[in-house]
């Protein structure tokens, strides 16, 4: 077979069109890609940082709680409640199964010291003064579940620490690919 050079020509024109635009689909397909999990990972992270901060702030709350023996007037408890709700939303939709359920047992184990320290509380409405000492087995209870929801907690925050070193080890080999690579 023979070909003129008109015909190669336009042969030519066309292979070389398809590669450009085959070339220009695949980059762009790999830019959204990639724009879509960097948006992906920031919404993570923040989430990730509401949680946390929610755990300081609750760990902050149960010491001083336990410091003093009484509940801070919080004005805002029921924003604290919604926000509760806002952050574990969040976790369902951009965290992992195990960060969901190490934030759920955390709440969890708040709930439960939180109700102990009631308990305790509740004691002066039945003419019996509240005490501060390991003799009161309703104090002991307090303490012991302040304890587990301490503990409760540091493993929420190694899971996500875990969690996010875990992720930035993996995001630089990904980069090593020429269509992932970053361009500063």
């Amino acid at each position: 077979m023979h070909l003129t050079p008109v015909e190669a020509t336009l042969i030519g024109a066309t292979v070389g069109a398809l590669a450009s635009f085959g070339g220009t689909w695949f980059i762009q397909r790999a830019t959204l890609a990639r724009e879509r999990e960097n948006r992906i990972w920031e919404r993570r992270a923040t989430v990730y940082e509401e949680a946390l901060t929610s755990v300081n702030r609750g760990e902050r709350f149960r010491a001083g709680v336990l410091a003093t023996g009484d509940l801070p007037r919080v004005p805002e408890q029921r924003g604290r409640e919604v926000e509760a709700d806002l952050v574990l939303a969040r976790l369902r939709i951009y965290g992992s199964p195990r960060v969901v359920d190490a934030h759920v047992r955390t709440v969890a184990a708040m709930t439960r010291w939180i109700t102990h320290f009631a308990a305790w509380k509740e004691q002066a409405a039945h003419g019996t003064t509240p005490v501060r000492a390991q003799t009161d087995p309703l104090w002991a209870a307090v303490l012991q579940e302040a304890e587990r929801a301490s503990g409760v907690e540091q493993q929420f925050v190694s899971i996500v620490q875990a969690e996010i070193q875990a992720e930035e080890a993996v995001r630089p080999l990904r980069s090593r690919v020429p269509w992932r690579r970053r361009r500063s």
